[in-house]
């Protein structure tokens, strides 16, 4: 070869040192400008970039004004004090979210982790919801990992709920607050507590659930984004886990 040719006493010239040195740059730019190229060329594949409205963008600049990032990682940016919020809308859902966010004080009232009083507004959180929404839409090859069961249990409960096992059905819907077996997260309160405590039948269970208004006015849990369906599911779930009571039907 002409670089071996080049050889003088066993060392490298310097004209076999240039050209390995201008090969070596032209390749890696040539490969660094590609990958930029796909990159750009697959942006709008894997982050929808057609569904970016304003009410998106102005979610983003209330994400930003409000400094969540100092607490809560998004896309593996930010604090790590608070959970992420990538896929976040799968894990809590639309209303929860809006509880949390206007009414910290009172979510995480019973929770070690506590959450400030930011004073986001109504029109603020219906924007931060959208940004959540389309982040959570975005193809990030299943990050953060810990939150895919909640995607899965999500794009599945309602279309079809059969191939779900009913406590991962239910972990979906209830896990942003509620724990069984040590699973989701300690908020509100442990599924099995909550079965031996209250004493609610299927029916007032279901409408607690979709609107717990409606049976406890002044309750701090939010309307939950389940079908009537769903809602059956989880009654049915939560009442088999009493131990000592009777359900009533």
């Amino acid at each position: 070869m002409k670089i071996i040719d080049d050889r003088q006493g066993g060392r490298m010239t310097g004209k076999a040192a240039r050209l390995i040195f201008w090969l070596g740059t032209l390749v890696s730019a040539a490969i660094f400008l590609w990958m930029t190229y796909d990159f750009h060329l697959q942006t709008p594949k894997y982050t929808h970039t057609d569904k970016l409205t304003e009410e998106v963008v102005a979610g983003k600049k209330v994400w930003h004004k409000y400094n969540c990032n100092d607490c809560h990682t998004i896309l593996g940016f930010g604090g790590y004090y608070a959970p992420d919020m990538t896929k976040a809308i799968y894990r809590l859902g639309d209303n929860n979210i809006a509880s949390i966010v206007q009414h910290p004080e009172v979510m995480y009232k019973n929770s070690f982790r506590k959450m400030p009083q930011l004073g986001i507004t109504e029109p603020e959180t219906r924007q931060l919801i959208a940004f959540l929404r389309w982040t959570g839409e975005i193809e990030n090859r299943k990050w953060p990992p810990q939150d895919e069961k909640f995607v899965e249990a999500y794009k599945l409960r309602e279309s079809q709920p059969q191939k779900l096992d009913k406590v991962h059905l239910v972990l979906q819907a209830c896990g942003g607050c509620h724990t069984f077996e040590h699973q989701g997260r300690n908020v509100g309160g442990d599924l099995t507590a909550i079965a031996n405590r209250i004493t609610y039948d299927r029916q007032t269970l279901i409408n607690y659930i979709i609107n717990p208004q409606s049976v406890r006015p002044g309750v701090t849990m939010p309307p939950q984004d389940v079908s009537l369906q769903t809602a059956g599911v989880i009654a049915d779930f939560v009442l088999s886990l009493r131990s000592t009571k009777e359900v009533k039907q």
